[in-house]
This record gives C-alpha cells, structure tokens and sequence, in this order.
C-alpha cells in the first residue's frame, strides 16, 4: 500500500508540474520514480536470496526461564539485507490457540556463507512442548520504505521443563509392604552391595564373568550365574491415570507434569528405580519408561509430552486388567496414592510451592 500511495503522490505533483510549466520539477520527479523502482527491484531481489531457518529446531528450556531462540538467515544474493521482519506462531500442544509475535534481523551477504544469527526471546509460563512455526517474511529496502513478503514453512519444537525441586520423602522399611519387590541387579556399577546371593539363573549375553556359579555351572550343562540383591533399595510402579479429566486447563496439565516430574526425580535420588506406565490413545498400547536416573526423568517427561494421554476410564480399565496393581498413581485430578492410601490432592496453583514444603509419608505407619 505504501509504494502506490508513494508513486500516486509522485505522479500527482509531476502532474501538476506540467500544468505549470515547472520543467525542473518534473525532472526531480521522473528521478524520484526512478529511485523508487530501484528500491523495489532491490528488495524483490533480496526477498528471492533470504532462506531463514530455526538455529536449534528441536531445543530445551526451563519454565520460567528466558530462553533464547535463534533464526539463522542464509542470504545467497549479492546485496546484504538491511532489515528483515519475521512472524511467528507460537502454541503449547495442548493448546488450540496460540500467540502470534514478530522480530527483526539483518542478514549479511553472499561472502557469510553460515548464515547472520537473528535472536528472540521467550519466558513460557507452563511446562510442556511448544510448537514455533515461521509463518511470513517481510524483507525491507535500504530506506525501509517498501517491503516484499513470502510465506515460510519452518517449523520447530521447545520442550520446556519444570525446575528441579528437593522434595520431603519418608520411605517404607523392608518389609513394610509385602508386594514391594526388591531391586534385582546383575551389573557392576560403584557402590553396589554383592553380598548376598538372591538366585541362580542361566547365563544371559552381557552377564560378568566373575558371577558365573562355576561349581553348579560344572554339575550341569549350562552355564549359571550368580544375582544379588541390593539392600534397602525398590521397584516403584508409577501409573499416571489420565482417565479422570478428559480436558484440563494449562495451569492443571503444569501442575500434573511438574508433580510426575518432581516425585521421580526425588525417588531417583534416593536410589529407587520407577517404572512410569501411562496409556497411549493412538497406539492403544501401554508405555512403560524405566527411570533410574535424573537424566532418565527429563526423557520420560518427554516421552509423556508427545503422547496422546488422555483416555477414557473404560480404556483405563482395559489396559489395567494386563498391568499388576501399580503401588502409586497419580492421576489428573493432581491426586498422589501409595498402595490405595492417598499421599496428597494437589492445588494447582500453589503445586510447586506444596512440592518443595512439605513432607510426604510414604512409609505406611
């Protein structure tokens, strides 16, 4: 709109110069025009030679934190874009509509053959994945007079993580729960306890050779190996039960994910290893993710993100009568059980805070 009002505006005043007479005003005129096709080409030119793209398409963040994301503009033509303005599209998955915000960059000439970094950046309120597309590209002339636009289809994706919390634990002791089972283990990491032989079992590929039983290995024809048991420490089942809402506001779905994030960690840290089992609605298949690490819960909540959770409680029940009774669950309504018996009801608005100050007994007494 701006380049006809400009050339309009022009031709009136080389108009009403000829009805004057005014030669040299008509003169300046014909140059301006001149000049402003000129500008046109270049910025039509540059708009054909700028490919931009996310730096990071697939990167991490921290809720609350400001992340930076950066668009690296490839310019293959001669001339250096002076200014360019993007529009994006930012939404949470769990989200139908997003938010729409621009930036602007420069990008330099052919001779950068990297490309000109262009940086935004962004605070997201809630955990969970967000999905950024590039929508359109205006780039602009030397005098940021006129621009010319193009569609873009790049897309990328932000996992965004809550902090991690030190949370409040009591444990069960041995035998406190009959149904608890012992962590059965074969390796030989640092700090393990192979005092005590658990079971004899058949060699399996990876097995050590110095737990190989070479006396009953000798009384048969197979080889066998020694199990151990490691004392005082568990198998915990997680199920995450998301059968009970079926839609859930994003201060909710946050304070769910920072409740399954934050009780993994803590029993990670207390050398429990957790099996997180939730349905999946498009694969109508369980997923079961071993956590035995901090590393391990940052991938099981990426996992969770980019699962379809949300089911029925009829598909619930289906999936259950396949599964043992898990020892806890934690389900929608923000509700944390430990062998039937309820831990805490969450409030989501003060999840974090409840998480970090108070103390959660999980010894049964």
């Amino acid at each position: 709109m701006r380049k006809v009002f400009i050339v309009l505006t022009l031709l009136l005043i080389w108009y009403i110069a000829g009805m004057y007479r005014q030669a040299p005003i008509m003169a300046l005129v014909i140059g301006a025009l001149i000049f402003v096709v000129l500008l046109c080409a270049v910025a039509f030119y540059q708009k054909l030679h700028l490919r931009l793209r996310l730096d990071k398409p697939h990167d991490i963040a921290f809720k609350r934190y400001e992340k930076n994301i950066a668009v690296r503009a490839v310019n293959t033509g001669l001339l250096p874009v002076n200014r360019y303005r993007v529009r994006f599209h930012i939404r949470y998955r769990f989200q139908k509509r997003g938010f729409r915000r621009s930036f602007t960059g420069a990008a330099a000439g052919k001779r950068i053959t990297e490309g000109t970094l262009s940086e935004f950046y962004l605070t997201a309120p809630y955990c969970g994945l967000i999905e950024i597309n590039l929508k359109r590209v205006k780039v602009y002339d030397t005098l940021n007079l006129f621009f010319f636009s193009r569609r873009l289809h790049e897309t990328g994706e932000l996992m965004v993580f809550p902090v991690s919390k030190q949370m409040h634990l009591i444990l069960p002791t041995a035998g406190s729960h009959d149904c608890l089972p012992m962590v059965q283990t074969n390796t030989d990491r640092a700090g393990e306890d192979h005092s005590e032989v658990h079971l004899l079992r058949e060699y399996r590929p990876g097995d050590l050779y110095r737990h190989i039983h070479h006396n009953y290995t000798a009384k048969t024809d197979h080889i066998w190996v020694k199990e151990f048991q490691k004392e005082n420490d568990y198998i915990f089942d997680l199920l995450l039960d998301t059968s009970v809402r079926k839609s859930m506001t994003p201060e909710q779905l946050d304070a769910f994910y920072e409740i399954v994030f934050a009780v993994t960690e803590n029993l990670c840290r207390k050398n429990i290893i957790v099996h997180v089992h939730w349905y999946d609605r498009n694969t109508k298949a369980d997923v079961d993710f071993e956590v035995t690490n901090e590393s391990d819960c940052a991938g099981m909540l990426r996992k969770l993100y980019l699962t379809e959770t949300f089911c029925t409680p009829e598909e619930l029940a289906d999936y259950l009568a396949l599964f043992p009774e898990p020892a806890m669950r934690i389900n929608t309504n923000l509700e944390w059980y430990f062998f039937h018996q309820p831990v805490f009801r969450f409030d989501p608005l003060q999840t974090e805070n409840q998480l970090a100050g108070m103390v959660f007994d999980l010894s049964g007494k």
